[in-house]
């Protein structure tokens, strides 16, 4: 009888919930202001993660409030400065992480910081 290892490739899920991404944009005149602007018109699936106590306490020694930390497909064009929308609460991007698992999926983790400015006005086109 010959022995063999099965290699099973275990695809990545997320579904643990879906956000909108935007985009920090600012306007000069009259004042200086800043708004968000919508990425893409379709939502993106992720899965959730846990922040370290370590990650937690580093960030607070910084004045920054970390809300959560997330996991999805690999996407670069996501940066700090970039907004989520999770349900009806705002997430800025603190840090993005871009790595190849060890089942070879191209994936990114989002450590997520609570939106400073909750009053913030949505704007689609502008």
């Amino acid at each position: 009888m010959m022995n063999y290892k099965e290699n099973i490739t275990s695809i990545p899920t997320y579904n643990d919930g879906k956000f909108d991404i935007y985009k920090i944009e600012q306007k000069n005149e009259p004042y200086p202001d800043e708004y968000l602007k919508k990425v893409a018109n379709k939502p993106m699936w992720f899965k959730e993660l846990s922040i370290s106590d370590k990650l937690k306490f580093d960030a607070e020694q910084r004045d920054k409030k970390l809300t959560i930390k997330i996991r999805i497909p690999q996407t670069k064009q996501i940066s700090s400065m970039n907004v989520l929308k999770i349900g009806k609460e705002y997430h800025k991007v603190y840090n993005a992480y871009h790595f190849t698992n060890s089942d070879g999926f191209k994936e990114t983790d989002l450590t997520l910081e609570e939106y400073p400015n909750a009053k913030l006005e949505e704007k689609e086109n502008e």
